[in-house]
Parts: structure tokens; sequence; C-alpha cells
């Protein structure tokens, strides 16, 4: 799966990076703002968006989800520490997954949003993932 990473924290996004390469998927990213993701994502096509909820000058991740979302197709799912913000993008994004979380649950979170996106039920899903959308 081609995945994008919009994540500010300079340890978070590298390690998101990392354990999400070493479970076989292409990932662009991490960026750190908006503006750059919309646009390497309009270049790029990612099957999916893992965002921060807070990102670097004070940039909403939930508005981002929505704009991706709107211009080019590409599902999200939120990833914040804070447990109200997530869920300001329930009307955009699969789900929030909440940090901290552990490495098997970034990649299980990226399958279930994997099989969402292929309208199958998910099989797995993390306890760190809250769902938003699910399975008809």
């Amino acid at each position: 799966m081609r995945l994008l990473i919009v994540e500010d924290d300079p340890l978070i996004g590298p390690a998101m990076k990392a354990v999400l390469q070493n479970a076989g998927h292409e990932v662009i990213g991490p960026l750190k703002n908006a503006a750059k993701a919309v646009r390497l994502a309009g270049r790029e096509r990612p099957d999916l968006a893992l965002i921060d909820y807070n990102l670097a000058g004070g940039e909403n991740g939930a508005s981002l989800a929505r704009t991706l979302k709107e211009q080019h197709g590409i599902p999200s799912l939120m990833v914040t520490g804070y447990e109200h913000r997530g869920d300001e993008a329930r009307d955009v994004a699969l789900g929030c997954l909440r940090k901290p979380f552990r490495p098997e649950a970034l990649t299980g979170a990226v399958t279930t949003a994997e099989e969402l996106q292929s309208g199958l039920r998910p099989t797995d899903v993390p306890p760190a993932l809250q769902l938003f959308k699910t399975a008809a």
C-alpha cells in the first residue's frame, strides 16, 4: 500500500515510516505541513494518508484530511494523542489511531483501512484504533 505520513514530531514521523516500510508499504514523507502534503499527494497519489491532528504552525490535520479527500479522493486515518481531537474529523476520516501506539497497532490500523477501502469488514481492529467508517 502507498502511504502518506503527515506528522511534525521529529521522532514519531520517522518511526512510523520505518515501521510501515518494514511491513512492506511504500511511504511518502513524513511531511510536516499541510500545503506540502496536498501538493505531494496530488503528484504521488497515495492510497491512504496518516495525519497528525496538530501540525506545525497550528495547522489542523482534520482540515488537511478533508482537503485530501475532496481534491484527490485520498482517504485518511487521523493520528493523535488528544482524546477529543480525532473525533473532529469523523465526517471525513476512516478513523483515529490514538498515541502512544505500538508498532503492531500502526500496521494493524493500515490493514484495517485497506480492508475498509476494499469494502470488507475489518478482521482485527487494533484497540488503539477508533473507527469512524465501516464497511457496508
